[in-house]
């Protein structure tokens, strides 16, 4: 092989190698790009702080799985741990949670998969045997060669959980085997495990409401799915929030803010002096009022969306539409809004003038 020849292979070398370090690079970034995606939803981050406080999953397990060897466990036997590991071939959801449970017996891994999105994921047995494998060969090559050696060796047990909870019922499989083409060809022999599935749409409200904590509290809010469900049972939910201990309260309030309504800082102290201090018909007032504002506000927010496909929207025109608070008057920008084939369009209909 002469200089040349070496050269040339050298260069394919070289190239091949910055090729894979570009698609790696492209990857991470894309990898990024969609577990921001899947944390922009507020459900996600609500959620996701509530139940990495042990005393929350805890009463989560306890109450809506409700095994036996659950109901002995305490905080302290609770290990949140990182899953940076789980895999890279599979994108991990920033909202899914991995605790370390130490029974008497042995290690049991609780994989917490929040499904909070409206539709169904079909391939959700696939993706939970990716998580636990994962799981299962970080603790098999973290082991002791010696210790795994042996015939007593045993790998710990995973138990995936799915929170599910959009109003559309889950139909998508829980047993891994119903994904198998043709699985009932070989009985006992195909590979098959069950998810616990909790899905919040689908428990009643007798079974939520028989203890009184931030969990139960935060289904029965997100059970409600239109105003008039909210009307209807301010009075009650206000009563069972009102009745926890300040820092469930408190974070009731966060996860209300963030997922429910985004309140400022006055919004939010005016709801929390009435939840600890007013009486029952100010205490739902307040929350009617902060409901109202949510309504008005998002109409606005959907004239806006509307008018900025069109173009540029002016600062004092967003201003304008914002602080307007007639619900009728919305209303009716919003279907000028969806006719408008330009901005002056818009502002000419409802008569806008701009200085």
């Amino acid at each position: 092989m002469d200089t040349q020849d070496k050269e040339n292979i050298q260069k394919e070398i070289t190239q091949k190698k910055q090729t894979q370090k570009k698609q790696t690079r492209k990857k991470q970034t894309q990898k990024k790009q969609t577990q921001n995606k899947q944390t922009d939803n507020p459900h996600d981050k609500g959620y996701k702080r509530i139940f990495s406080i042990k005393k929350h999953f805890l009463h989560f397990i306890k109450k809506y799985i409700a095994l036996e060897w659950m109901m002995e466990l305490k905080e302290e036997d609770l290990e949140l741990i990182d899953k940076e590991f789980i895999t890279d071939q599979f994108d991990t959801y920033e909202s899914d949670l991995v605790y370390k449970v130490y029974t008497k017996e042995s290690v049991i891994y609780l994989f917490f998969l929040l499904e909070l999105q409206s539709y169904n994921d079909f391939t959700m047995p696939f993706r939970l045997l990716v998580y636990m494998t994962a799981i299962w060969l970080d603790h098999f090559k973290n082991c002791d060669k010696n210790i795994r050696s042996q015939k007593s060796y045993r790998l710990p047990a995973i138990m995936p959980i799915v929170l599910h909870n959009s109003e559309r019922n889950w139909t998508a499989s829980c047993k891994f085997s119903q994904m198998i083409s043709n699985a009932e060809l070989f009985g006992k022999y195909v590979v098959d495990f069950e998810y616990a599935l909790v899905s919040v749409n689908t428990l009643t409200e007798s079974k939520i409401s028989n203890s009184n904590t931030l969990i139960d509290n935060i289904f029965l809010a997100d059970k409600k799915r239109t105003r008039q469900d909210w009307t209807d049972g301010i009075a009650e939910l206000m009563h069972r929030i009102r009745a926890m201990d300040t820092n469930d309260l408190n974070e009731w309030i966060t996860w209300f803010s963030n997922v429910i309504r985004k309140l400022n800082e006055d919004e939010r102290g005016e709801l929390i002096t009435q939840l600890k201090e007013g009486d029952e018909k100010d205490m739902c007032s307040s929350f009617e009022r902060l409901l109202n504002k949510e309504k008005t506000e998002g109409k606005a927010e959907a004239v806006i969306e509307l008018l900025e496909d069109l173009g540029e929207l002016p600062d004092s025109l967003k201003t304008c539409i914002m602080e307007q608070t007639d619900t009728e008057l919305l209303r009716k920008w919003l279907k000028v809004a969806a006719k408008a084939t330009s901005i002056d369009e818009f502002e000419q209909a409802v008569g806008f003038v701009q200085v």
